[in-house]
């Protein structure tokens, strides 16, 4: 692994690439803006996808999409002046339905793609290479659970995003998740004249909600278990012979989510048998690990908000959800960060985060996590013993 060209200092290298942040400024905020207002679901990312692509392309990358079968997926790579590490930055687009951008992946997307333009102004410079990740479909099937599966970070030498929320953190966790959908089926009958005659698939449904609640209290506070019905038949007087559940198992880590997946459907077939119903449990999603924080690159992030004059929250975080990040931090050394861009008391997956997303400080906060990121990913490319350092702890917190 080599250093940088010797002419050029780190000093010269970190100018070059602040001032390609702040040349970049107004394109990286018209582009959060613009998939804010064409926000696209999980898959049918197309034109989000195209527009990022796009802005690569136009800045020398070299762009492959489609990648592990998903069609929204891409991988783009700036080749350095020579052969090195390769550093990633990922990017995520979808948005959720009936509330737009309300998880600030408009955001997320931007500061991928701003900060690896920005370091590909310095890519002469340095030795190594560039990419930036598109990541679909977060939201719901895990995009980048399956392009980890597939291979696609097999040569990645480390991996970065951020993501939008109340606090600036530089160590982040999540909690491992699988998606469950539960079919009930049972028989039609008059409701009124002949419900003896019935087999009521909702009437399990119901049953199998109680059960949960009951099943989360004994696992402890920890677990979360919510759900939804999708399926609860089509007409009062007709016993419903079918009911489908959607529920989102969480847990601490991947192995007692497997556990709490294998009493979830011990429940499912004992409310079954109870009501005289069939069932049947399928994965709807795939399983997401829980986040390993690498704190090797934590530490590089975090020194490069102090020197923008912002200081970071580093106790136990709260409200945590669940992130396809998580398993890319168990293939290659990972960061995802929060960056602040409303106050505590707005809650993501609201109206009022979607517009805290393009709020003038959701775009000031997108601007300073673009710097941040591509000066980690500078000091990555162009300190060899970093990278080293963050691949050694890599090795000994995750495969060890």
């Amino acid at each position: 692994m080599s250093a940088p060209e010797p002419d050029v200092s780190e000093d010269d290298l970190k100018r070059m690439v602040e001032a390609a942040v702040a040349d970049l400024r107004g394109s990286l905020v018209a582009l959060s803006r613009d998939l804010y207002e064409h926000p696209e679901l999980s898959l049918q990312e197309t034109r989000s996808s195209a527009i990022l692509q796009d802005h690569l392309r136009d800045a020398g990358f070299s762009v492959r999409s489609g990648v592990a079968s998903l069609p929204t997926s891409f991988v783009a790579t700036r080749q350095g002046a020579g052969p090195g590490p390769r550093v990633a930055f990922l990017a995520e687009y979808d948005a959720l339905p009936g509330i737009g951008h309300a998880c600030g992946h408009n955001l997320i997307a931007a500061a991928g793609v701003g900060a690896g333009l920005a370091l590909a102004r310095a890519a002469e410079k340095i030795r190594g290479a560039i990419l930036v990740i598109g990541t679909p479909a977060e939201e719901t099937v895990g995009g980048k659970c399956i392009m980890v599966r597939e291979g696609v970070f097999q040569d990645v030498d480390a991996a970065l995003m951020v993501h939008p929320g109340s606090e600036w953190r530089v160590e982040s966790d999540s909690l491992a998740c699988i998606s469950l959908e539960v079919t009930f089926t049972g028989r039609e009958a008059h409701a009124v004249a002949w419900p003896e005659r019935g087999v009521n698939a909702l009437d399990a449904l119901i049953q199998l909600f109680i059960a949960v609640e009951m099943l989360r209290k004994r696992l402890g506070r920890d677990v979360k278990i919510p759900g939804i019905i999708l399926e609860g038949g089509v007409r009062p007087n007709i016993i419903p012979a079918r009911a489908v559940g959607h529920f989102s198992l969480r847990a601490p880590d991947r192995s007692s989510r497997d556990r709490v997946r294998e009493e979830f459907e011990k429940t499912v077939d004992g409310v079954a048998r109870a009501t005289g119903c069939g069932s049947s449990v399928r994965a709807t999603d795939e399983p997401y690990d829980e986040m390993v924080t690498n704190k090797t690159m934590a530490a590089l992030f975090q020194s490069h908000l102090r020197d923008a004059g912002i200081r970071t929250v580093d106790g136990p975080r709260q409200n945590k959800g669940s992130l396809d990040m998580g398993n890319v931090s168990r293939a290659v050394p990972s960061l995802h960060p929060f960056i602040a861009i409303c106050e505590p008391d707005v809650a993501s997956h609201s109206s009022g985060f979607a517009r805290a997303s393009v709020s003038p400080r959701g775009e000031e906060a997108l601007v300073a996590a673009v710097r941040a990121l591509a000066l980690t990913g500078l000091d990555l490319l162009s300190q060899p013993g970093l990278l080293q350092q963050a691949r050694r702890e890599f090795e000994e917190t995750v495969k060890a």
